[in-house]
């Protein structure tokens, strides 16, 4: 369900279009100008999102500064972001001592994303179960001669596995950090020994030309659990829970007031945002579907 302040903003996006700048950051819900943190990852479907947002509120201006999930986190207890979007809820530790602090924590869900591993054409490696996977991350094995490729060690991806997997401080010998998801891609096109991972919308845009370009230069690989059969990281997979590395994507807004941080909150969980957040490959939490008429008369 909604939770009830989405619910409540999604009706004023349709009410407050003309709005004045008059709240505590002269910002409201569908105008002024506001820097959203996320991940590098994100760059590709929150850029397409911003478009059409603005483009039907063309009083709002989103600057969103692109980097690692852990300087979002440090931005954020510093009090310099005040609105993120991470692939995780922040837990109650965080939002305790954000609380603590009079920050007011505001979060919504609204989306269901996937890391894709990704390999060389010339690759043999077609399938890989999570038991070489986890082992090839420790640092104990699982795949030989095996480079494992992620945007940045503080990004949205290595973080998962980080927790998923209680990783070392200190990364196995065989994982490599390059800058951004498409140098994940262009690190495993030159190397024919490395996986890679990406968040899937890096890849599932279908209407993206660069998008397109490397989903035809690599390989993604199904991923095989002691539970389930092997299954690739697509949407149909996402939905059904067969693929095993999901996560949840979450606007998190600590502005305080009704301003435009919540208003972006509200959009994303409506209509428009959830058709955006199809789209981009990704899973909406609140897929309107479709209404299909039928005519019984002959």
């Amino acid at each position: 369900m909604i939770n009830k302040w989405i619910v409540l903003l999604g009706l004023c996006l349709s009410a407050c279009t003309n709005f004045d700048y008059q709240s505590e950051g002269k910002d409201v819900p569908t105008a002024g100008k506001i820097t959203i943190w996320a991940d590098f990852g994100d760059s590709l479907m929150l850029t397409q999102m911003t478009e059409v947002f603005v483009s039907k509120y063309p009083k709002a201006f989103l600057q969103f500064k692109f980097t690692s999930e852990t300087e979002i986190l440090k931005a954020v207890n510093s009090g310099i972001c005040r609105v993120c979007i991470l692939h995780r809820d922040l837990n109650s530790q965080e939002k305790q001592a954000l609380e603590n602090r009079s920050f007011k924590v505001r979060s919504a869900k609204f989306a269901r994303s996937s890391i894709a591993l990704v390999a060389n054409k010339k690759s043999p490696v077609n399938v890989i179960s999570e038991s070489e996977l986890k082992q090839g991350l420790i640092g104990n094995g699982g795949r030989k001669e095996v480079q494992w490729v992620f945007d940045r060690l503080g990004g949205n991806n290595y973080m998962y596995f980080y927790y998923r997997y209680k990783l070392a401080d200190k990364p196995a010998p065989d994982v490599v950090s390059v800058q951004g998801p498409y140098a994940v891609l262009d690190r495993v096109m030159a190397h024919p020994e490395s996986i890679g991972f990406v968040g899937i919308n890096s890849l599932a845009d279908k209407t993206d030309t660069l998008a397109m370009f490397y989903q035809r230069k690599v390989k993604i690989l199904k991923v095989i659990t002691d539970s389930t059969e092997a299954s690739y990281p697509f949407q149909s997979q996402i939905f059904t829970r067969q693929y095993p590395y999901l996560q949840d994507v979450y606007i998190h807004d600590l502005q305080g007031y009704s301003g435009l941080g919540s208003g972006l909150a509200a959009w994303l969980c409506s209509q428009p945002g959830q058709i955006m957040v199809k789209k981009s490959g990704l899973l909406p939490c609140f897929d309107a579907g479709r209404t299909v008429e039928v005519n019984t008369e002959e």
